[in-house]
């Protein structure tokens, strides 16, 4: 079966495993980001409240004196070994990469490193300008993460000190990093609680659908007349309620059924015995000897159409009526022989060839009903073919199933006939009932197996007996 047919046949649980599956995915997507973001922005604003403390503390060390040195340049002398003391002692490489005091032109004054010349300027200070010129004196801010020349993150802590001064404590921020990691894991997290949810719709969807498969068995076994089917266990629910009503249609169609088939008992026993007397009154008519020719011809069409229309009542009763099935062991090669043998005359009068091949040494079958499912089909493949024709039978199995295959080379089945040909009553012959292959499609279903019909691209037919091998006993 292709996959859009099972995806047909699997309506309702591809839904339920899809909707489940959009459903849980637009949540994950969201609530990952959303969670994502939601950390990101909560230890963001914790790093900056801690550079901001740092910037703050350091800023507070610095005695008014010194400060207001600053206001004349270049610190030397003692208020450099201040300043440098101050930047030493707050210096810690794992949290602050470096510290310095700039002026209103973002020339370094003083910094931590010794190999940083007066007069040189940060180039990072140029993207937050507008942040460090919009502070007011003994205030910070701190800036967004960014990455350094040694692809760390870093953010900057930014403190005025004066009109024209501001302290600067780039801060370490490896941390962040870890968000993208976090970020991963949020996903990973989603990705699991997908499948989750489509294992969890599966399982859903087989829930209802098991169920459902059993009903819509238990409803095919009723189409095809099985009243002796019980109704599927373990239903709860709305699906018991559907269980129960299908199994009281069951038990409702069984009864009609028996009425039918007892009405159709009773209508051919009444037309059978007043043909029977039709057929008693002329067999005794045609036994006096003063009749001519003429009227022994009459009674001999009477007695025909007598004999035909019990044959047709008795064809009636068989396709309507229950089959008993007896089935055993036998072997089919010994049926093959008796229907060689019935057709013999026909066989020798048409000059048809009429040959057999048993692969077969026993199966487990009616051997009345095999009889007389074989009966019907090598009689079908007498009438297609003309003189000096062919017809075989022959038998197969695989480790599968058994096949019992009758051939002929006649001519064929239309592509229109085929459709109707096991239906009750259809037929193409002149006199025929249509019952022949309607009553051997019962019979094997009645045996477990099925009864298919195809034609040869070169010319004539095929019907085949077929069961599976789990199905002999």
């Amino acid at each position: 079966m292709s996959l859009i047919r099972k995806i047909k046949h699997s309506y309702y649980k591809t839904r339920i495993i899809l909707t489940f599956s959009i459903i849980t995915i637009i949540l994950v997507i969201v609530l990952s980001r959303v969670g994502y973001l939601f950390i990101k922005d909560l230890y963001l604003i914790q790093l900056q409240e801690q550079v901001n403390i740092v910037a703050q503390m350091i800023a507070k060390q610095i005695e008014p004196a010194y400060n207001n040195l600053l206001e004349l340049g270049s610190p030397t002398g003692s208020s450099e070994i201040f300043f440098r003391n101050l930047l030493e002692r707050n210096l810690d490489e794992e949290l602050h990469s470096e510290i310095f005091i700039f002026n209103n032109n973002l020339d370094v004054v003083i910094h931590s490193d010794y190999n940083f010349m007066y007069g040189e300027t940060e180039p990072t200070l140029l993207l937050n300008k507008k942040e460090i010129f919009d502070l007011k004196i003994n205030s910070g801010t701190a800036s967004l993460p960014f990455k350094g020349d040694d692809d760390n993150w870093y953010l900057w802590g930014f403190y005025k000190l004066n009109d024209n001064h501001w302290l600067a404590v780039r801060e370490s921020a490896l941390r962040f990093e870890k968000l993208d990691q976090l970020s991963v894991l949020f996903w990973l997290i989603g990705l699991a609680g997908v499948v989750v949810t489509i294992l969890a719709g599966w399982f859903m969807a087989n829930a209802i659908v098991k169920p459902l498969n059993k009903l819509i068995n238990f409803s095919s076994n009723i189409g095809k007349g099985n009243f002796e089917i019980t109704a599927p266990s373990s239903m709860h629910g709305e699906i018991k309620l559907l269980s129960d009503a299908m199994d009281k249609m069951k038990t409702d169609l069984s009864e009609n059924q028996k009425e039918k088939e007892n009405l159709l008992a009773q209508i051919a026993h009444e037309i059978r015995n007043p043909l029977g007397g039709i057929e008693l009154l002329a067999n005794l008519v045609k036994e006096k000897n003063t009749i001519d020719s003429k009227d022994t011809e009459y009674l001999d069409s009477i007695l025909k159409e007598v004999h035909g229309l019990k044959s047709l009542i008795t064809s009636y009763l068989n396709y309507g009526r229950p089959i008993p099935v007896n089935p055993e062991w036998i072997n089919p090669e010994f049926v093959f022989r008796e229907i060689e043998g019935i057709f013999k005359t026909r066989l020798k009068q048409n000059n048809i060839f009429f040959s057999f091949d048993n692969k077969l040494k026993k199966i487990y079958f009616d051997p009345a009903h095999l009889r007389n499912i074989l009966l019907n089909l090598v009689a079908n493949s007498l009438d297609a073919v003309p003189e000096n024709g062919k017809v075989s039978v022959i038998s197969e199995m695989n480790s599968n199933y058994w096949m019992i295959s009758v051939k002929d080379n006649g001519s064929g089945i239309t592509v229109e006939n085929m459709k109707k040909i096991f239906n009750p009553f259809f037929t193409t012959k002149k006199n025929g009932t249509g019952l022949g292959l309607a009553v051997s499609k019962k019979l094997c279903k009645e045996n477990k197996a099925e009864l298919i019909a195809e034609n040869f691209n070169e010319g004539g037919s095929i019907f085949i007996i077929k069961k599976e091998i789990k199905n002999e006993i």
